[in-house]
């Protein structure tokens, strides 16, 4: 039997229900008698994640890691709350202490490639990258961010086959396929590929570019009414396909 006045399962509750300003204010009564509570400050750093208070999150963090050192749970709210705040020297900090006890860890291998990669040590970056998808083939973090870092270092042929890979991916956010294609287009746009761009930033595969472009210059218009020449028959084939 489930007992209802349990912290943990009040909290899991006000989590679930997105009530973290109460969240908040629960654990902070518990801190208020017991300061060392473990569970009362990792959940109080979890509710400041989530209401984007990401300093205070911090503090809260490194209270848990004076208590107990190496604390995985504290040390991935703090890589989370630290990534949004720029801190790309932290980040790296972190993500070391997270791999000395997990080497195979792909959040910190992808935390810490994201954070070099900000700060332009590209190649280092790649390789973490490359140590987190043999560990995570799909991991879509790992593949848009070596994309990016590859991109960097002008292998853009290599960052376009990675971004088509990504675009695989079936659970694949719509934010995130949105990215991709920006992306892509902006590739080729370095590349000078005009057509390609603006097909890459509706998102159009890499595979199905070539044949709008052949059908553009075989009906003497230009890719974009070839576009919309196409979502407009495919509008149509889906109307004509819905029960009368």
């Amino acid at each position: 039997m489930i007992n209802l006045l349990d912290p943990s399962v009040v909290l899991k509750s006000l989590y679930d229900a997105g009530k973290y300003d109460k969240m908040y204010e629960y654990c902070k009564n518990i801190l208020e008698k017991s300061p060392d509570d473990m569970t009362a400050l990792q959940n109080t750093s979890l509710a400041l994640i989530r209401l984007e208070r990401y300093e205070e999150a911090i503090s809260y963090c490194d209270r848990v890691l004076y208590l107990r050192e190496l604390d995985d749970y504290a040390l991935k709210n703090k890589l989370f709350a630290s990534e949004f705040l720029d801190k790309n020297d932290d980040v790296i900090h972190i993500c070391d202490q997270i791999l000395q006890a997990n080497p195979k860890d792909v959040a910190a291998l992808t935390g810490m490639g994201h954070a070099l990669t900000k700060l332009r040590r590209h190649a280092e970056s790649i390789s973490y990258y490359d140590r987190a998808l043999a560990i995570s083939p799909d991991d879509a973090t790992a593949l848009l961010n070596k994309g990016l870092s590859l991109t960097y270092l002008k292998r853009y042929q290599d960052a376009l086959t990675l971004y088509d890979r990504a675009e695989d991916i079936d659970s694949l956010h719509s934010d995130t396929k949105k990215s991709i294609a920006l992306a892509r287009s902006g590739i080729f746009t370095k590349l000078k590929r005009d057509d390609e761009a603006f097909l890459a930033a509706q998102g159009v595969r890499n595979c199905d570019m070539q044949q709008i472009i052949s059908d553009a210059r075989r009906n003497n218009c230009s890719v974009f009414h070839q576009f919309c020449d196409n979502e407009y028959e495919n509008i149509l084939a889906k109307d004509a396909d819905r029960p009368r």
